[in-house]
């Protein structure tokens, strides 16, 4: 037969300590940095390649590199590297927030032609 409801097993007593030991392992490297995202900097590279930035922002790696000289990056001798913060300025240098209201304007100044057409009789 199984266990009253509420009793804990054995593996659910020593999954529920690990869980605990998790939880202050993370909150004392919180309290080491001091916020979030110093930490997830801490916990993940300071820098990414091309290939990692060309993954996060869903483009070809090759177009990264054609268009480096205009890209926000790090660069320490030959190497390249991109930062959390570069890869957000590409991002916003290539967003696209079309104004509604001059679009708007446009299309109800649109009127068809006065000039005549020949049509074709067949």
């Amino acid at each position: 037969m199984g266990h009253p409801a509420g009793t804990p097993t054995a593996g659910t007593a020593a999954s529920g300590a690990l869980d605990l030991q998790g939880l202050a392992a993370v909150l004392t490297l919180f309290s080491e940095v001091g916020n979030v995202n110093a930490l997830l900097r801490r916990l993940g590279p300071l820098h990414v390649d091309y290939a990692e930035a060309a993954r996060r922002l869903n483009i070809p790696e090759k177009w990264l590199r054609e268009r480096i000289g205009s890209l926000p990056h790090r660069k320490m001798g030959k190497f390249v590297g991109f930062s959390d913060e570069d890869i957000q300025a590409i991002s916003e240098m290539h967003a696209v927030r079309p104004n509604l209201d001059a679009r708007t304007d446009k299309m109800t100044v649109l009127m068809p032609s006065t000039r005549s057409r020949s049509h074709s009789r067949a």
